[in-house]
């Protein structure tokens, strides 16, 4: 399927649909000089959480690796659930007043206003994330993560999507580049639908798989995509709506999201990705 465009516009007079880039991944590519490639599944680290610490700057600002203790300390906790942690930022998102930094100055002391996710435990919200709570955080993180704890979210919001762009150039250019192209295109496509309400996005530091750039996670669902493209915006966001329209009871054995660009699944492990990936 090629691009139709008006001659004296510069507007797309017909966006490439799904089927059309799902041909391109398997065979050759127009949109980016990355190599084909046949399967994505299993690429996703196994875990069972997904915390995101709210930065007042965007990813294209942070360093190439974090030196932030607060981080490094949930990490190591993060281990006892099987729980990932990274940096996130958003317009949208509620930051902590008290502190603006990302823990690069020595002896600074790190506060953040957090989001988990997880299968079991849904959304939830921390107000405030430091050093000296720690291991209560932790805690509660380990309790959401085996669903003991009720979902909550910023907003109220059980129909919240919650979308992040890996977008963390100084990491690897692909991520800053193609992701923020993706980012762009997302932001700009939610907008014109007049979706921020229902739809929030957000931009990540470095979440593994620099070639699979853009990446993509999506939550609640906790499906990661990658080797998306500018182009690929109002598809990829076709599709999930249309997920979150069926209302229907999501499970880890549910049919992958976008299953040509599909990485994998929060709660799932390598070899359960690929199988349920070949399902589909």
């Amino acid at each position: 399927m090629h691009l139709q465009i008006i001659i004296g516009s510069s507007k797309l007079a017909r966006i490439p649909s799904l089927a059309s880039r799902i041909k391109k991944l398997t065979g050759s590519r127009h949109f980016s000089s990355t190599p084909p490639v046949r399967s994505l599944a299993g690429t996703v680290a196994p875990h069972h959480s997904y915390l995101l610490l709210h930065t007042h700057r965007p990813p294209r600002e942070y360093p190439a690796r974090s030196n932030s203790p607060l981080l490094h300390a949930l990490t190591r906790h993060a281990l006892a659930w099987g729980g990932l942690v990274n940096f996130s930022w958003s317009e949208q998102q509620a930051v902590h007043p008290g502190y603006v930094g990302l823990g690069e100055a020595k002896g600074e002391e790190e506060f953040y206003r957090a989001t988990a996710f997880s299968h079991a435990g849904g959304c939830i919200d921390i107000p405030e994330v430091s050093l000296a709570n720690v291991s209560s955080v932790a805690k509660t993180l380990y309790s959401h993560a085996l669903g003991d704890l009720p979902a909550t979210t910023p907003d109220k919001s059980i129909d919240k999507l919650h979308l992040y762009v890996c977008t963390h150039g100084e990491r690897d250019c692909r991520c800053g580049d193609t992701g923020g192209e993706v980012a762009g295109a997302l932001r700009k496509e939610i907008s014109r639908r007049g979706l921020t309400q229902h739809v929030s996005l957000g931009e990540v530091a470095h979440v593994g798989g620099h070639k699979y750039a853009a990446n993509l996670l999506v939550f609640p669902f906790g499906d990661w995509l990658g080797m998306l493209q500018g182009i690929d915006a109002p598809a990829v966001l076709d599709e999930i709506l249309e997920r979150r329209s069926q209302r229907a009871v999501e499970s880890l054995q549910s049919a992958p999201l976008c299953p040509p660009f599909w990485r994998g699944r929060m709660g799932l492990n390598k070899q359960d990705q690929i199988a349920l990936h070949s399902r589909s």
